[in-house]
Formats: structure tokens, C-alpha cells, sequence
């Protein structure tokens, strides 16, 4: 569990089903534009038990891990953070990724929820390095990674197939300053 000043971010357990459900359903529309198709069967409690089964397995192996996001005296999810492709050996790195409800925009929690990930993944993972894009139109999610320090590293047309149509990115990256290779003993 990683807990912030507002938020507390709770690696996805089957006991979080039937929230996670409801975040799906909640901002179906509001995500369509951000994420691959999903049919309507993906939209179903035993899809989402499945999904977080899935998330469960890739946590246990530490190749990725998908935080809900709680306010901290919350039942709600109110955003998720997945810190994706989790790459040992020389690289060290991953990728991050959030989505924030469609009635939460606007508040901050990206930010904060992303930059409690960022410290998880540095500090705890000892990661030297993430990754993410985002569309050029989505102005917010450029802000919210400037304001995490992530840094321009190139433009990718064509980059993802999303709601029916190819999409360009804006790819920017994170350095951990402070990585120090592991201790083999």
C-alpha cells in the first residue's frame, strides 16, 4: 500500500472487484478515447476478476503492478496507475500509465497518484528508468508528466491503435538520478 498527503494506491486484489466494476462502468465513455476496444463482455464481474487476476500474477513476478487509488478514507476508486513491462537486466525500467474518473479531472489525484508509483518504482523497485506517451491533444497528461520531471524524447506517429484509429504520441522518460546498480551477493 503507498499512501499520500490525499490518496492511498493499493496494488488491484480480487477484493477490489466489485470497485473496480464500477470505476469500469463509471467512466466507460470518459476512457474510450484513451484505451484499447473493450466489449461489452470486459464490462462484467467475472472479466474484471480475471483482469485482476492477471494484474495479481504480474505483481507477484514484479513485471508490473496496477495500483487502485483510493482517497485515503475512501471506498471508491477515484484513479489507477499501472507500472507496466517491467524490464530487469541492463535495462531496469518500465513503463507507467494512469487513468483519473471522469468526476475526479481537474483535482490533482494523476499527479499525486503517479508520483507515489514514480518513488514506489525508484525507491522500491530500483528501477533507472520509466517511460510513457501521451496524445498530443491530451494537454492534461502532458502537464501532469512535466510536472513529474518526465522529459521529451521523441514524437511517434502512428504509435497507437486506440477507439478505432490510429494515434501519435508524445513520448517523454524519467531518469532515476539516484539508481545504484544492485548488490549481487
Amino acid at each position: 500500500m503507498l499512501i499520500t498527503e490525499r490518496l492511498r494506491l493499493e496494488a488491484l486484489k480480487t477484493a477490489h472487484t466489485d470497485a473496480l466494476l464500477a470505476y469500469h462502468l463509471r467512466n466507460r465513455e470518459h476512457l474510450k478515447p484513451y484505451e484499447p476496444a473493450r466489449s461489452d463482455d470486459a464490462f462484467t464481474r467475472r472479466a474484471v476478476r480475471e483482469e485482476i487476476e492477471h494484474a495479481e500474477g504480474f505483481a507477484a513476478d514484479q513485471r508490473a503492478f496496477i495500483f487502485a487509488v483510493f482517497e485515503r478514507k475512501g471506498d471508491d476508486i477515484v484513479a489507477l496507475v499501472h507500472l507496466l513491462h517491467i524490464m530487469r537486466g541492463p535495462r531496469q525500467d518500465g513503463i507507467i500509465a494512469y487513468s483519473v474518473d471522469c468526476e475526479r479531472q481537474g483535482r490533482g489525484i494523476a499527479t499525486e497518484a503517479a508520483q507515489a508509483v514514480v518513488r514506489f518504482a525508484f525507491d522500491e523497485l530500483h528501477l533507472h528508468r520509466l517511460s510513457t506517451g501521451y496524445f498530443p491533444e491530451n494537454v492534461a497528461s502532458g502537464r501532469v508528466l512535466r510536472k513529474l520531471g518526465f522529459t521529451f524524447e521523441g514524437y511517434a506517429r502512428d504509435y497507437l491503435f486506440i477507439d478505432g484509429a490510429w494515434h501519435d504520441s508524445i513520448l517523454v522518460s524519467l531518469i532515476n538520478k539516484d539508481w545504484q546498480p544492485p548488490h549481487i551477493s
